[in-house]
């Protein structure tokens, strides 16, 4: 199941630590690396813009993280995408802890603003294998049209 579109009202956003989703969470994020594996696994896509660019090296440091996390700039400036991987009872509070990512490293992105997220659900047990392409080609190949031209 993929989640690309939640209502607007704050509730249906709120974390297990009453946190808005879109705006992080630390607990969520340090709670997804919990090898709890009650929780299913979660792809997270997270859309967000900042008011200045990032370093090329915190690009880069992202993809070294543990949870195959990835931080890419998708051509557009001050506009990017951070996708991972996360344990978490629902699509809500995987998102906040991928975005705790983001809130965790505040001495490299400093502020933040989400504009759109995915998540999408994997069976309970361990995550896919590793994809050889970058996580952008991923989900840009995902949101083709059926004709596999872009939208």
């Amino acid at each position: 199941m993929s989640e690309r579109s939640m209502p607007h009202d704050l509730a249906a956003w709120a974390c297990p630590h009453g946190q808005d989703a879109r705006r992080g969470c630390t607990t969520c994020y340090e709670e997804s690396t919990d090898p709890d594996t009650s929780h299913p696994y979660w792809e997270v896509a997270a859309w967000f813009t900042t008011s200045r660019p990032l370093p090329i090296k915190t690009l880069q440091d992202a993809h070294h993280h543990d949870r195959h996390f990835a931080l890419d700039q998708p051509s557009t400036p001050l506009v990017y995408l951070l996708t991972g991987r996360a344990r978490a009872s629902d699509s809500v509070q995987a998102i906040a802890g991928v975005v705790g990512f983001l809130m965790h490293n505040r001495h490299v992105v400093s502020d933040f603003t989400v504009t759109e997220t995915r998540a999408t659900r994997r069976s309970p047990g361990t995550p896919s294998a590793p994809n050889p392409t970058r996580q952008t080609d991923k989900w840009l190949q995902d949101r083709r049209r059926p004709d596999g031209r872009a939208p």
